[in-house]
């Protein structure tokens, strides 16, 4: 095809200009034309007398050759302007962070640097990621992914979901990065800096409801490395502009789901950092912690969540499989543990997500096609669902669902409403069709009610909040008339009586089970 371009990708040079650049001659020689070189990581080494007849043109550049930045100060006086310029003859600076169109439409993010706590020549921030995924997405509502990103330093948990990796997690990865990958969706990832070839399995970017296309990741090691480790790529790629849809979305047998988690997965990067990738999942409970006053006041220190102990990610070994009802493309439906009826259930992503305002849309649509059947399938007995979530002191989320007989329905709203006065809990009834993510940013904890009136009533969590609330309101003589079952710990039983509960409920379930 015309529209095809071959290109090389190269790791960490680190001065080794001879080597690098025989190497693509020959390469070139025996397989190109190519059409361009991209180099990731330490172009530079710690000399520039290797450097100078590159610089001079005395030695010529065999193909068009573009790199990035610095990643440490003592870098810096190699690049006569930060902002991107031609080094040498044939060998150009890309800049700090932008996007680069080849000449058949290739687009190519990338980003200079490492993470640091402030903006310099060699360091990048929350603002500059920011920027580079603006200038991919902006003016584009159907934005669907580029070709290339291009970092020197790793992305943070790249490895986690790949069974074939025998990466070690590298210690210098970053969240913000991560954060960057899941905006702009490169379908390739190119990055270096640590010596070591990992070709990940390819992992699914989210659904914006553009469609699903897997971005492929690949560290490079160092020029003339001792291990002979893979420090060149070659590619005959096409841009993803003019691919076939059914080219670019089609999958693979050794696809994961996207490895990145946490605050990676929300909206804005702001409150992302290297040291806490994953710090909103913490525990509101006022303990006092150390450099913290006599009224508890201080940085909280927030402990990082391990997923794979996780009860409600399917893929997790904690997961209860026997009480799983449903499984549909991205949520699950499942008999909910010490239930208050034997039909009050949980719907939940299969991946882990924290709450309703940090997901994305294609879980969002799933999620509301569950209520929507669960709404049909309740009412052939005369009751109505009550949804209702709580964003505290949990990790992942749970929509509970509770039927209740629908003459009981009425007064639901006040009821909740007197509850919570007695309380100290502020109700907010939110306006029909409001977005979570509208009013409760990354890291807000929060009580959300759905009752079968469609009536939204909001709580923002600020100080402590009664975890059963919801449970007493329902609970109450007035309504489900259970009392002794307001907590979940007194109404568990057996194994073999969870699946039995959950054979009845799937069979009660499969006329309006839109996944079978």
């Amino acid at each position: 095809m015309a529209d095809k371009q071959k290109i090389l990708i190269c790791g960490d040079v680190n001065g080794k200009f001879k080597h690098l650049f025989s190497r693509v001659a020959n390469i070139n020689k025996k397989s190109g034309p190519f059409d361009f070189l991209l180099c990731v990581g330490n172009f530079f080494g710690t000399s520039d007398n290797d450097w100078l007849p590159y610089k001079n043109g005395s030695i010529s550049v065999p193909v068009p050759t573009y790199v990035l930045g610095p990643n440490n100060d003592k870098q810096v006086h190699f690049y006569p302007d930060i902002n991107g310029c031609e080094i040498a003859p044939n060998i150009s600076y890309l800049g700090k962070r932008g996007v680069f169109s080849s000449s058949t439409g290739l687009k190519i993010a990338y980003l200079s640097g490492v993470e640091g706590k402030e903006s310099t020549d060699f360091s990048f921030t929350a603002k500059d990621v920011t920027k580079v995924r603006d200038l991919c997405t902006k003016g584009q509502p159907s934005y669907l992914g580029i070709d290339f990103l291009l970092t020197s330093a790793w992305p943070k948990e790249i490895c986690r979901l790949d069974s074939k990796s025998q990466v070690e997690p590298v210690s210098s990865s970053s969240a913000l990065l991560s954060w960057l990958a899941v905006q702009i969706k490169p379908r390739y990832y190119f990055c270096a800096l640590e010596s070591i070839y990992y070709e990940r399995s390819p992992y699914k970017n989210l659904d914006n409801g553009n469609g699903i296309h897997c971005t492929r990741f690949i560290a490079l090691s160092s020029v003339d490395n001792p291990k002979k480790h893979k420090w060149l790529y070659a590619l005959n790629v096409t841009s993803m502009d003019v691919m076939r849809r059914t080219e670019l979305f089609q999958q693979t047998t050794d696809q994961t789901d996207l490895p990145y988690s946490g605050v990676a997965l929300s909206g804005t990067c702001g409150n992302v950092s290297l040291e806490n990738p994953t710090q909103f999942f913490y525990d509101m409970t006022p303990v006092k912690r150390k450099n913290d006053d006599d009224q508890g006041k201080g940085k909280r220190q927030r402990p990082s969540f391990d997923q794979g102990k996780c009860w409600f990610c399917l893929a997790s070994p904690q997961v209860e499989k026997h009480m799983v009802i449903s499984i549909g493309t991205e949520v699950y439906l499942a008999l909910a543990k010490g239930g208050l009826v034997p039909h009050h259930v949980l719907i939940l992503p299969i991946t882990h997500h924290q709450a309703v305002s940090q997901i994305p849309e294609s879980i969002l649509v799933e999620i509301e096609k569950f209520k929507k059947a669960l709404t049909k399938c309740f009412a052939k007995d005369g009751k109505v669902p009550v949804f209702f979530e709580r964003n505290y002191k949990t990790s992942h989320l749970q929509i509970q669902v509770v039927p209740v007989p629908q003459n009981l329905s009425v007064n639901l709203k006040m009821k909740f409403e007197d509850f919570a006065e007695a309380e100290g809990v502020n109700l907010d009834e939110l306006p029909e069709n409001t977005r979570l993510d509208q009013i409760a940013p990354p890291g807000t904890p929060y009580f959300y009610l759905e009752l079968p009136s469609k009536e939204i009533l909001y709580h923002r969590v600020r100080k402590n909040f009664p975890l059963q609330f919801a449970r007493e309101v329902l609970a109450s003589s007035s309504v489900l008339n259970v009392e002794e079952r307001v907590d979940w710990k007194d109404c568990t039983v057996s194994k073999e009586e969870e699946t039995a509960l959950t054979q009845k409920f799937r069979k009660y379930f499969e006329p309006f089970d839109f996944t079978l």
